[in-house]
């Protein structure tokens, strides 16, 4: 078997359990870990990483992670207000949130991307964004097909 298929194998094994387990915390917890491990391995073998090059690449990503998450958090903090309620002004005051946001998100980017390229090529950058694109429509698929069960 090739790797890529071992590593979509070990994401259906993670993913096949009903979606009702999230619902609790501590399985949701190793769930969550789970599809972080899977996600690393996928993203690994597809960036063609070496071993020194995954151990100096991932913890620079895993804290641009924690970075954007934080960023994309502070903004939807009131996200889920019913739009029909706002103001034209508040929701003015929403767009403009949200686009300052994303220049936020795109400076962070472009600062951890030359952190990248101390560590890997921009062919394994490039890469790397169309595994994570590639990786959540794999676990979108299978989630889909849970709720379907």
């Amino acid at each position: 078997m090739t790797r890529h298929t071992l590593i979509f194998i070990f994401l259906c094994a993670l993913t096949l359990s009903g979606t009702q387990t999230l619902a609790q915390s501590g399985r949701s917890q190793d769930r969550r870990e789970n599809v972080e491990a899977a996600k690393v391995a996928f993203l690994t073998d597809k960036m063609g990483l070496t071993t020194e090059q995954s151990q100096k690449f991932w913890p620079i990503y895993n804290e641009y992670e924690n970075k954007r998450r934080e960023l994309v958090k502070s903004y939807r903090s009131g996200y889920r207000e019913d739009v029909d309620q706002l103001s034209e002004q508040e929701a003015k005051a929403r767009l403009d949130g949200m686009f300052n946001t994303r220049e936020r998100e795109l400076e962070l980017e472009k600062e951890y991307v030359s952190r990248y390229q101390r560590v890997i090529t921009s062919n394994q950058i490039i890469k790397l964004y169309r595994s994570e694109r590639e990786f959540t429509k794999l676990l979108l698929k299978k989630l889909d097909a849970n709720k379907a069960q």
